[in-house]
């Protein structure tokens, strides 16, 4: 993909990973950037020639989203990097934190990439990359609900592939590990710089690779758990 030519669209932009994803977008040459986010934010300035528009969006609503894919209609690239991460074993889980896992991290990354598909397609092509996880692979027990969320987002994910399959919009999936972002604060686990994981998700993008493991940790292990993977990009 020439990124040069490309209009991007990064879920949860205004922080974490998602803010570095904006970030790498404007260093690849990237033109139009929509930063998405739940709450109205007003993106760092880059300064560069990219433009990086806010864009107020909740992926767990349904108007927010249909309302994106008319305003952002320009859209070739969408990056879906929104995602939530409640903590707690299966026993100690509760029922609210559960539903909001499965909520925005498979329904809301379902809903994006649904309402997308056909607006890429109308574009001439692109991509659609859902950032997973390493935990889509195998099982983390004190994250349970997100375990469980993350595991049915790479099956959805690769529900999209089978049936987008022959379009011209190419869907990838992303397995990062442990990232030093908020998300993760106080949890010991080694975690790789998310300016760091976000020029890799980048340089897959460029290569046109079908599966992404963007740091030390996700490529020694991603292709493993992944059972020999399509595309190996790290």
């Amino acid at each position: 993909m020439k990124l040069d030519k490309a209009t991007a669209l990064v879920t949860g932009a205004n922080r974490g990973l998602g803010r570095s994803i904006v970030s790498a977008l404007v260093k690849a040459g990237v033109p139009r950037i929509y930063a998405g986010a739940r709450r109205s934010f007003q993106p760092p300035d880059f300064g560069s020639k990219t433009s990086v528009l806010p864009l107020k969006l909740d992926i767990t609503d349904n108007a927010q989203v249909a309302r994106a894919a008319s305003q952002a209609s320009d859209v070739t690239l969408l990056i879906n990097n929104a995602g939530l991460l409640p903590r707690g074993g299966a026993m100690s889980v509760s029922e609210k934190d559960l539903h909001a896992a499965m909520e925005v991290n498979l329904m809301g990354t379902w809903q994006m990439a649904r309402a997308f598909a056909p607006v890429i397609e109308a574009n001439g092509g692109g991509i659609i990359v859902n950032i997973l996880s390493l935990i889509s692979l195998h099982n983390a027990p004190p994250f349970a609900a997100y375990s469980a969320a993350k595991h049915a987002s790479w099956a959805m994910t690769q529900s999209f592939q089978d049936d987008l399959a022959g379009s011209n919009v190419q869907v990838v999936a992303c397995f990062p590990g442990g990232i030093n972002t908020d998300m993760l604060a106080g949890v010991p686990a080694v975690k790789a710089n998310p300016d760091s994981v976000a020029s890799l998700i980048v340089k897959g993008i460029l290569r046109g690779d079908s599966e992404i493991f963007p740091d030390r940790v996700s490529a020694m292990q991603g292709p493993v758990l992944l059972g020999g993977g399509r595309n190996q990009g790290h």
